[in-house]
Formats: C-alpha cells, structure tokens, sequence
C-alpha cells in the first residue's frame, strides 16, 4: 500500500500549472479514496473514485493500470478492454502493459488476442517473467507441450520458484501420461521446497497409481510431521496399512487413532477402529467407536453393524432400541425389519419376532433369509406345521438346498414323524455336504428314530468328529451309545452335554445321567469320573497367565500382581510383579527342584513363608500337571462326591468339576478351586483359594491375559 501511494504522489504532484495543480489534488484525492475502498472490498465505489480519477486526469496510464486490473477483478470486461486499450496505446513499449492487455482479452475469450499480447511482452522484455507464466497458464489445457516450455523459460529467470514451477509441470506431464518425466519433476520439486506440501501429495499418490504401496506409504507417513492436523492423511495411511497389500492391522490402528484423536467423528477412522476391535472380539469398544461417527445417522448399513456389536457386547436392549430406531427410519429396509425380527427372538419376544417376519414375507414372499427364519422359530415353537410349509417353500423354489433340506428332515424325525421322508431328506443334505458335522448329527438322530442302532452310532461317530462343542451332539450321542448297549460311553456323552449346556438346560441331562449310572458298576465309577474330568482339565498343557495374589498372613493382608507359567511335565513359575511389571520375587519348581527367591517380611519366618510357599506352588503343579488326578479310587460308590488316592482326596462340586482339595493331613493344606472358565473348551479354574492355620491365599487368574495354545478337541475314549 505504501509504495502504491508513493507511485501516486509522484505521478499526481509533478509540477504544474496553478490550476491543472488543482485538478491533479483532486483527481489524487479520489485516487487514494479509491485505493482505500478497493483494500476494504468495497469494489463499486471503488471503481466509482478511478473514473471520477480518469475524467480530472484522462492521459493518467497509471490509473488506467489501476481502474482496469480491478473492473477485470470484478467482471467489468467492457471498461476493462476499454483501459487496457488505452493503456497499449499510450505506452506501446512497456512490456507489463502487453501483460495486462493480454490478461484482458484473457479474461474475454479472446485466446489468440491473450496469446498475441503476452508474446508480445515477452518479445519487449525477454526477461518478464510473468508474460511467459502467462503464457503457459494460457496454453496449459490446450497444449501442455508447449506450456511446458514456457514453464522451462520462466524456470531460468526464476530459479527461486523452482518447487511451484516442477510442480506444474510435472500436473502437465500427467496430463499427457509421461509419468516418469512427472515423478522426476515432482522429486526436483520436493527437493527444492521439501515443505511444499502439493507436489509430495501428488508423488505418493503417484506411486500408489504403480501399486507400490510401500514407496507411497514411505512418502505419507514423511508429511505426517508437516501436516500433522490432517485427519484425511492419517485416515488415508491407515486404509493403506489395512489393505490386502499390506495387511498390517496393527500399524494401521496407530493411524486411525490419531484421526480419531482428532476429531472423534470422524467416519473413517470410527469404521476401520470398530472393525479392528470387532477382530479382536473387543465388541464393546467396536461399538464405542462407530457410537460417534458422524456417519451414523444416516446410513443403514452402520446402523446395523452398530447393533451386531450391541449383541456381541450382551447389549440386547440397546441393539433393539437402536434397531427399532431404525425401523421407523428407514421403514422399507427389509434388512433392518429382518435384524430386528432376530433381536426380538434372541431376547425372548418369539412372538414379535415371528410377526414381523410374517409381515415382511406379506412385502417380499421371495426373502429367503426371512422365510428361512420364520421357519425355524415356528419349528423351535413347535409349530411344525408354519414349520414344514416354509421349509418346503423354499425347497420349491430351490431344490438342492442342503441347509433347507436338513432342518426339514431333523424337524420331522426329531418328533418320529414321516421318518422315511426325513431320513431321505437328510441323506441327500449329506450327500450335497459330507463334511457337515451337523447333517452327520440328523442322519443318526433319524437312524435312531428309526432302530437302526449301528447306523445311528456310525454317523454319530463321524458328527463328533467335526462338532466336538455343541451340547445337543453330544446329547443325541448319549442316547444313541446308550441304545447301542454301551452305558459307560452314553455316561461321558451325557455328561460332556450336560457341561457344555446352559445351566438352566441341564435338567434333561442330569436324569439321563441318573439312570445311567445304575447301569455302571460301583468299581469302574472313579476311573470314568477321572476320565471325564480329565477330558476338561488342561492337564500336561503349557500356558502362562497374569494372576491377582490376595495373601493373609497373620492378620495382615497383602495384593499382588503375578506371572504364573507352567511348562511340561512339572514345571512351575511364579513371579510377584511390582509397578511397571518389574519382578519382585520368582519361586520355580522343575520336578523335584525347588528355587525360591529370599522373602523379608516383618513378623513373618522366612522358614515358614518358605514352608507354605512350597505346599501352595507343589499343589499348583500337581493341578496343572494332571497329578491331581491321575489316580485313586472313589470309596463307597459316587454318593459322597469325593474319591481318594495318592495322598489327596477330591471332592467335586455338583457340575462334576473339583471344588475341594485335601492333601495328606500332616500337611494340614486345603486347595479349592472354582470359578471356572473355558478356554479353547479347557476348563480352568478362575480362582484358586489355599488354606494353611494362620495362612490362606487366593490366586485369581486373568482369563484375557492368558497366552495358552491348546485346543480341546473332545472325544470319547476308543
């Protein structure tokens, strides 16, 4: 602003005539008025004050410059061609003027007019750098060769400008398909301004073009400290980290949380982080994070995602609150009414469920999934009417469907009906799919309906060996060996059934298991309970897990943090950790070796904190090496729940699962274990309580921080 007043002041007070002095006052008054307004954006009044400027001083070529380059700024094209007319006029020799003229006819359409001038120019003054950008502005879209080489001419009068003008050439280079002369300019562009941001955006999206992942991902993750608010660029990097390329999930979530991190609602980054702790069966922070997308209310599909999550999570009335949202929502989606129907029927409403999928077979009778649905809970209501007429709906509509074909002929020999039909039905299921563990299943079951006894057990056989977890298998094998005169096998089956079951299932099981068990003599009970148990129990199988440690030592109570590792056959760890993880004190028992770190503390014999320590940790051994249970015989039958041998008595609880440990009496030690869980279809105890006089401990295993690889995969002894 400074030096345009400075130019005016010299143009307007050169000396002159009293009066024509008086003009030129005038005219600098509108003039810097003029100036004034068109700093503030008041471009109207602006261009009023440089003609009131003109007619006091018409010859002015310096408020001809001025008035014109803003009527071009503000669409004033007639008054501005008239100027620069002018302009050309007075000062043919000048180059910018030709520059400015050419901007003109430019910004009239007229190309070959622009072209003309800027050339022009450039012939006045080879130096004038702005009519050759001009000029390759000019020709860009029409002939980028040759825009390129007014670029290279601007290029060696401006050096300095070298990272904009690589750029722009290299935009014109991929606009003929020359790429490597685009990435070589986009490199000498970089290396000119490594802080230019566009042309390192347009490298790495280059190489990503040539599929070369890890060249790209080097050039984002570079910009990350240069742009390190753009939540595009960490999303971006992210997506490239989780694609099938590099499949690196767990840098890829570095990326997205800090998109997250900056801004919370972000669509992305909330989607890729729900489906990474979805893999991780973390369902509750998948849902937290699609909870906050900005994307969520309006779109069906993350909506239905979100309450998929919500009944992993255990979350059932909020996954139909949310789904009942979106019903009324998106009333015609026939996804959302058929997700909706499934949340009503896991949550007990079996009526609602089966109305609404009534209702939308009334919309669309071809919806498969929902006629399929339908069928299956009128079947499980014992409706098998409803049941068997959808099933066959859908056989007529597609007659090789095995799943259709299975649930038909189970639905009916499950209830000793057509039984003929059901077997054929089911033959052809298992035909179509020989390895389906479940068809397997049906073909005994109806076998067995039907007295075919080694055809029940020989299909039987072959479903356990692919379904060794599912209760009902294991029930309908129970009957089945039972059927076929083998009661010690139907006892296991039944009671491998009974576990897997929910609790409030079990009452079939347990009156199976009543009357099999007059049929097994008193001599053979302990060694099928052991069997049984050992069938659960990790015995012999390495595993390490972090531990709470309530310990009660004279009145005093002391937590821990703890590693506990057993390693095959007999060997035992356990290490105390203190803040950060950093090991306190280790006891290590490797078959009959002891090592024990030196304990100090006050009021308590190291003796007997030695004596104890040893007691607790050799009957954590014994546990999980299977010594526990490995022999002894069970006194006066079953009745007392208890059976002894090897110096230890056990008792179990009523779900057949240790509760009681009585080492000799001399040790005076009792060991209870409860809470268990299953992991991989091994049961562990969950806490683990000791009692000694004066001393008690209690070791609370963490379940999800557990590294064990052993899989259960049950069956009955040969």
């Amino acid at each position: 602003m400074k030096k345009e007043l400075l130019a005016a002041l010299a143009l307007f007070l050169l000396p002159a005539a009293a009066g024509a002095a008086a003009g030129k006052e005038d005219a600098y008054l509108h003039f810097v008025n003029g100036m004034l307004l068109e700093r503030r954006g008041e471009y109207d009044q602006a261009l009023r004050e440089y003609r009131s400027t003109l007619q006091l001083d018409p010859r002015s070529v310096f408020v001809h410059k001025q008035a014109l380059n803003l009527a071009l700024r503000v669409g004033k094209l007639e008054e501005a061609s008239r100027w620069a007319d002018f302009v050309v006029q007075a000062d043919s020799a000048a180059a910018d003027n030709w520059v400015l003229y050419g901007n003109v006819r430019w910004a009239a359409g007229d190309m070959p007019g622009a072209s003309a001038a800027y050339e022009k120019a450039a012939a006045l003054d080879p130096e004038d750098s702005e009519a050759l950008y001009q000029l390759a502005s000019l020709w860009s879209s029409k002939d980028p060769d040759r825009s390129v080489g007014y670029l290279k001419r601007y290029l060696e009068l401006k050096p300095d400008d070298a990272a904009e003008i690589e750029y722009q050439m290299a935009v014109l280079y991929n606009v003929k398909g020359r790429y490597d002369e685009m990435r070589r300019a986009l490199l000498r562009s970089k290396e000119a301004d490594s802080f230019y941001l566009q042309p390192r955006y347009m490298l790495a999206n280059y190489y990503e073009m040539k599929s070369d992942t890890a060249a790209a991902l080097g050039e984002y993750t570079a910009l990350v400290p240069l742009d390190s608010k753009n939540v595009e660029l960490y999303d971006h990097i992210g997506e490239l980290y989780a694609s099938p390329a590099v499949s690196d999930l767990e840098k890829a979530e570095k990326y997205f949380l800090e998109a997250w991190g900056l801004d919370k609602s972000d669509p992305v980054a909330c989607f890729w982080l729900s489906v990474i702790a979805e893999q991780r069966r973390d369902y509750a922070a998948a849902a937290s994070y699609l909870e906050g997308s900005s994307s969520l209310k309006g779109d069906a599909g993350l909506t239905l995602r979100l309450a998929y999550y919500y009944t992993q999570s255990g979350r059932y009335p909020k996954a139909i609150k949310l789904l009942e949202a979106a019903a009324g929502k998106w009333p015609s989606n026939s996804e959302i009414s058929y997700f909706l129907a499934l949340g009503y029927d896991d949550t007990g409403k079996t009526r609602k469920a089966l109305q609404l999928l009534k209702t939308l077979l009334a919309k669309d009778p071809a919806n498969q999934d929902a006629r399929m649905q339908y069928a299956v809970i009128s079947e499980r209501v014992n409706d098998i009417k409803t049941a068997e007429e959808s099933f066959r709906y859908l056989l007529a509509k597609n007659p090789g469907n095995a799943n259709v074909m299975n649930y038909l002929g189970y639905a009916l020999a499950d209830r000793g009906l057509k039984l003929d039909e059901a077997e054929v039905l089911i033959s052809s299921a298992v035909a179509l799919e020989p390895d389906n563990g479940a068809f397997a299943d049906s073909l005994a079951w109806v076998r067995f309906k039907r007295g075919d006894a080694a055809g029940a057990k020989a299909e039987i056989d072959k479903a356990l060996k692919l379904i060794y977890d599912d209760p009902v298998v294991w029930g309908h094998a129970g009957d089945i060996y039972a059927a076929a005169g083998d009661p010690r096998a139907a006892w296991l089956a039944w009671s491998y059934a009974r576990l897997l079951d929910k609790p409030d299932k079990r009452g079939a099981a347990d009156a199976r298991l009543e009357a099999l068990e007059k049929k097994i003599p008193a001599s053979e009970a302990a060694a099928l309970r052991r069997r049984y148990l050992a069938s659960f129990l990790p015995a012999g199988l390495e595993f390490s897990s972090f531990a709470k440690l309530e310990a009660k030592l004279r009145g005093r109570t002391v937590k821990l943090d703890a590693l506990i590792r057993f390693a095959p056959p007999d060997g035992l760890s356990i290490t105390v950790m203190g803040p950060l993880m950093a090991p306190l004190w280790k006891l290590r028992l490797n078959g009959g070796a002891a090592d024990m770190d030196a304990v100090e503390l006050k009021g308590i014999d190291p003796a007997a904190f030695n004596y104890w320590a040893g007691l607790i940790a050799g009957e954590l051994r014994d546990w999980f090496s299977g010594r526990t249970l490995a022999s002894g015989e069970m006194p006066d039958g079953w009745k007392d729940g208890c059976f002894s041998g090897g110096g230890k008595e056990v008792c179990l609880d009523e779900d057949g699962t240790p509760e009681e440990i009585r080492p000799d009496a001399e040790s005076k030690l009792v060991f209870r274990p409860g809470g268990y869980f299953f992991r991989n279809l091994y049961l562990f105890p969950g806490v683990m309580e000791f009692k000694l006089p004066g001393v008690s401990l209690k070791v609370t295993l963490d379940g999800a921080q557990m590294n064990f690889g052993g899989v259960n995969r049950l069956a009955l002894p040969d």
